[in-house]
């Protein structure tokens, strides 16, 4: 949907023709826009051409709906489960976790996957990621990761015992956020029951965390040393991330052509072989 599009859906949704809106430079799979409605400002969600390829809309809409009373997200006041728009309340102080600089951001994340995770509860739709990386990999004309090393990735997967429940895994800087009376997990579009060890692994890699840094955050999250069963899941669902993502940033990348993608693949595939 491009902008002038929207004009529409916020005339009739916000009950007036005075508002204006911006476009945010933030976001990979939607474009993201500012909407200023008198002195009250609203973010609203644009999902890209593409993204039936990538996320099944009322997958986060049931997902929005268990986590609404949980104080994780930021507060939705619109959401299409058919088009993936969405409308939230603007956070002015809003930080991600690139940007907040405080000592205690890699302890806030802990504990914001741990309160995630402790709700204990599923949504029916399993994230099945390596039903999702054989998606993607059937999207993809030149992979990176040749499919003989991928399936010994994903052997090591299907030996861990699954224990699913509502995860994120999407844990990326932008989805992350911080004020000053509060944490933030926003972005719902890849929810779904999952083994939480995939969120783990999803915040690590994603941030590129020193080796201080992980040993802090899984120390924060596991509350206890890890087992070496554990530490093998770990492992495992490190190489995992890197094969789905890096197969994912291919797909987009022949798809829309975007350098950014193809530098993702690129990264994904150097911690691949590190």
């Amino acid at each position: 949907m491009v902008m002038t599009d929207l004009n529409p859906l916020l005339k009739t949704f916000f009950k007036t023709d005075t508002f204006t809106k911006e476009k945010l430079n933030k976001g990979l799979t939607n474009d993201n826009y500012l909407i200023m409605v008198g002195d009250q400002r609203f973010v609203c969600r644009v999902p890209k051409d593409d993204a039936h390829q990538i996320v099944h809309f009322p997958h986060e809409e049931k997902a929005l709906d268990l986590i609404k009373n949980a104080q994780l997200d930021v507060n939705t006041i619109y959401y299409d489960p058919n088009t993936g728009i969405k409308i939230t309340e603007y956070v002015p102080d809003f930080m991600t976790f690139e940007e907040y600089q405080g000592s205690d951001k890699i302890k806030r994340t802990a504990i914001l996957m741990k309160r995630l995770h402790a709700l204990q509860q599923t949504i029916g739709y399993d994230f099945d990621p390596i039903a999702r990386y054989h998606q993607y990999r059937s999207y993809v004309k030149n992979a990176l990761i040749n499919d003989t090393r991928a399936a010994d990735i994903i052997e090591a997967i299907h030996k861990i015992p699954y224990f699913p429940t509502l995860c994120h895994n999407d844990w990326v800087s932008g989805n992350i956020g911080f004020t000053h009376h509060r944490d933030y997990l926003i972005d719902y579009e890849y929810a779904g029951d999952n083994d939480p060890y995939f969120d783990v692994m999803s915040f690590i890699t994603e941030n590129r965390l020193t080796d201080e840094e992980r040993k802090e955050f899984l120390k924060s999250y596991f509350d206890q040393p890890l087992t070496s069963q554990e530490i093998e899941a770990l492992k495992a669902y490190e190489d995992f991330h890197n094969l789905l993502w890096c197969t994912w940033a291919t797909m987009m990348y022949e798809s829309r052509h975007l350098e950014i993608y193809q530098n993702i693949a690129q990264d994904k595939l150097n911690q691949l072989n590190a």
